[in-house]
C-alpha cells in the first residue's frame, strides 16, 4: 500500500511539472541559424505572437494560454511556411530545408485531426496535374481538351466543397470546425451564418473563432442594412462632398427636384459611352426641375475633370476621392446611378439612355 501511495504521489509530481501551454519543438533539417516566429490568424492575417531563434535546425516555442487554432511558423528567409492546428499540449514539427511546407506535424488531438482532415482531401494530386494539362491543351490550342479539363477541375472542386462541408458540420464540437465556418460563412445568409455561430458558441464559448465569426456576422447585417436602405422607395442615404473648387454640397440641397445621383470616373468606358444619355436627359428636363449630381470615383483630379470638359457635363461635379460616399452606396461597379423624386427618395435604379427618359417624363409631368 505504501509502495502504491508514493507511486500516485510520484505521478502527481510528474504532472505538476509538466509544462503546461502550447509547446511547439521544431528540427527543420539543413536550415541555417535564423528566427522563427510563430502566428496566429486575425481577421484573415497572420499575426506574429512570439519569435525565437533557430540553432542547427532546431526551435522551440511556449505559450502559456492560447485558445486552440491554426498556427503559422514563418522563417526568416524562407519562404514557405509551416501551417498547423495548435492546441494545448506537445507538438512535433520535422522536416527539410528544401520542402519546408511538407514538413510532418505530429501532437495534441486536434493537431493530428488538422492533418488528417488536409490528407483526406479528395482530388487533390489530380488538381495539380489538370493545370499542367490544362497549359498543354492550351498551347496545341486543342479547344474539346480544355473544356474537358474545365469540366473536371469544376467537378473536383465541387466534391472538394461538399467534402469540407460535410467536415464542418461532423466538428462543431471543436476549433477546426469553427475555422471552416470562417472559410464557408461568405456564402451564408445573416440567419444561416447566426445558426451556426450559436452551434459553436454551444460547445466552444467565446473562443477566438466563434469572436471572428460574430464579427462576420456584424459586417453582414450592417451591409444587408445599407442594401436594404438603398432599396427603392427609401429615402436617399445624404451625403457632402467637394467640387473642383472646394465647396461642400450635399444631396440634401437637391431636395425639391427630381435629381440624378451618378457614380462615374473618366477611365470607365460604360460610363463615358453613357454621359451623351445623360446630358440628352438634362437638357430636356432640367426646365422642370430636374437636376444631375455627378459622383466620380476618380483618384486624379486632373482626368476627372478633362472628362467633364470633354463630355460636356454641365452639372453640379463632386468627387468621391475618399469613397466614403461609394461605399454608403455599396458601390461594386460603375456606372451606377439613383434616381431620387423631389422629396429624396429612390424611386429608380440603374436606368439608363431611353428608360431615363420615359421615368424623368413619368415624373415631370
Amino acid at each position: 500500500m505504501r509502495k502504491f501511495i508514493l507511486g500516485a504521489a510520484a505521478l502527481m509530481m510528474l504532472g505538476a511539472c509538466a509544462e503546461k501551454g502550447v509547446n511547439i519543438s521544431g528540427n527543420i533539417q539543413g536550415l541555417a541559424d535564423t528566427k522563427a516566429v510563430l502566428n496566429v490568424l486575425e481577421s484573415g492575417t497572420p499575426t506574429p505572437i512570439d519569435t525565437v531563434e533557430v540553432k542547427g535546425g532546431k526551435f522551440k516555442f511556449h505559450v502559456d494560454s492560447l485558445d486552440a487554432q491554426l498556427l503559422i511558423v514563418m522563417f526568416e528567409g524562407q519562404q514557405a511556411p509551416v501551417v498547423f492546428f495548435g492546441s494545448e499540449g506537445t507538438i512535433n514539427v520535422s522536416g527539410s530545408k528544401d520542402s519546408i511546407d511538407k514538413a510532418e506535424i505530429k501532437g495534441t488531438e486536434l493537431t493530428d485531426l488538422f492533418v488528417k482532415f488536409n490528407k483526406e482531401i479528395p482530388g487533390l494530386e489530380r488538381q495539380k496535374a489538370l493545370q499542367n494539362d490544362f497549359v498543354q491543351a492550351q498551347m496545341t490550342q486543342d479547344a474539346a481538351k480544355m473544356e474537358s479539363l474545365r469540366a473536371e477541375a469544376m467537378e473536383i472542386s465541387q466534391g472538394q466543397e461538399k467534402y469540407f462541408s460535410e467536415f464542418m458540420e461532423a466538428n462543431t464540437g471543436n476549433a477546426i470546425g469553427a475555422l471552416l465556418c470562417m472559410s464557408f460563412s461568405a456564402s451564408y445568409d445573416v440567419e444561416k451564418l447566426k445558426e451556426k455561430i450559436t452551434a459553436f458558441e454551444t460547445s466552444l464559448g467565446d473562443h477566438v473563432y466563434v469572436g471572428e465569426l460574430k464579427k462576420i456576422l456584424d459586417m453582414k447585417e450592417k451591409e444587408a442594412a445599407a442594401i436594404a436602405a438603398l432599396e427603392v422607395g427609401n429615402a436617399a442615404p445624404d451625403f457632402t462632398l467637394k467640387t473642383a473648387e472646394g465647396t461642400d454640397v450635399a444631396l440634401s440641397s437637391f431636395k425639391g427636384k427630381v435629381v440624378l445621383v451618378d457614380f462615374w470616373a473618366s477611365w470607365c468606358r460604360p460610363c463615358r459611352e453613357e454621359n451623351p444619355n445623360v446630358v440628352k436627359a438634362y437638357s430636356k428636363f432640367k426646365s422642370k426641375g430636374f437636376d444631375v449630381l455627378s459622383v466620380s470615383t476618380d483618384r486624379n483630379e486632373e482626368e476627372w475633370l478633362k472628362a467633364v470638359k470633354e463630355d460636356k457635363l454641365t452639372w453640379t461635379q463632386v468627387r468621391d476621392d475618399s469613397g466614403a460616399a461609394s461605399i454608403l452606396y455599396m458601390i461594386r461597379a460603375i456606372p451606377s446611378t439613383f434616381l431620387l423624386d423631389k422629396e429624396g427618395v429612390i424611386v429608380a435604379r440603374d436606368l439608363r439612355g431611353e428608360e431615363l427618359m420615359n421615368k424623368l417624363a413619368e415624373l415631370l409631368k
